[in-house]
């Protein structure tokens, strides 16, 4: 696991240990300053290059950003991970097989 740089580590202090109260994306857009892609960026680093326990929550209310700390809150942030694959998946085999109009 490498080390954590400023930014990385800057937003990693800002998560919640626990998903009682997940921080939003807005709020931290808030605090760091940063647009929306770069605090989204910096959490998939954190998560695939240095793999730090960070799930997400994207229901309303209480939807936000937390670190992982048990096996209940592992299994909710994946939940929605997995069904999105599951429909992204059925997306592309239908593309995949379907019948294309020849054009003239």
């Amino acid at each position: 696991m490498n080390k954590l740089d400023k930014d990385e580590q800057r937003l990693f202090d800002l998560l919640p240990k626990g998903m009682e109260r997940p921080r939003p994306l807005k709020e931290l857009v808030n605090l760091t300053g940063w647009p929306s892609r770069k605090v989204r960026g910096t959490i998939y680093r954190l998560i695939v290059l240095h793999h730090r326990p960070i799930g997400a929550i994207y229901q309303q209310p209480g939807n936000g950003y937390f670190i992982i700390t048990n096996d209940t809150e592992r299994n909710k942030a994946l939940a929605p991970l997995t069904s999105q694959i599951a429909m992204m998946t059925k997306r592309a085999q239908v593309i995949s097989n379907s019948k294309l109009e020849e054009q003239s």
